[in-house]
């Protein structure tokens, strides 16, 4: 079975000890925001371009944080994808521009009893670390 590699670009927003992150609505998991990197699209500019048509805001990367390789299967069908991830500033507040999707600030705390997916965000997010890697479901 062939399955393609989707690249996605995330960001990591903090608002002191509070976490931007995103619901699609009617599911219960979150995500960070950010979204596809198209097909000879920058990585910056693709996560620029997907904040600005998500939340409605200019942001700015400040840094790298990490890699996370991720498999999953959904309605049957087998993805993998590739999740760059950087610690982004926002230049305003963040209102959602899309019907289907709601942004929701995290408490820090609660990240560990949240379902964030791929998982192993979690471990890039709170380890503040920086060029991290985790290898696929490893």
């Amino acid at each position: 079975m062939s399955v393609a590699t989707e690249i996605l670009a995330r960001a990591i927003v903090r608002d002191d000890d509070r976490l931007l992150v995103v619901r699609e609505r009617g599911k219960s998991w979150v995500f960070l925001p950010g979204g596809h990197v198209e097909p000879g699209e920058p990585i910056e500019a693709a996560l620029a371009r997907e904040l600005t048509e998500e939340l409605g805001t200019a942001s700015r990367i400040v840094d790298f944080a990490g890699v996370v390789e991720h498999g999953y299967t959904d309605g049957g069908a087998a993805h993998h994808e590739i999740n760059l991830v950087f610690n982004v500033e926002l230049d305003g507040n963040p209102q959602s521009q899309e019907e289907h999707l709601e942004f929701v600030w995290l408490s820090m705390h609660q990240l560990e009893a949240t379902d964030l997916r791929p998982r192993a965000l979690k471990g890039v997010i709170a380890s503040g670390a920086r060029s991290v890697w985790h290898a696929w479901n490893g």
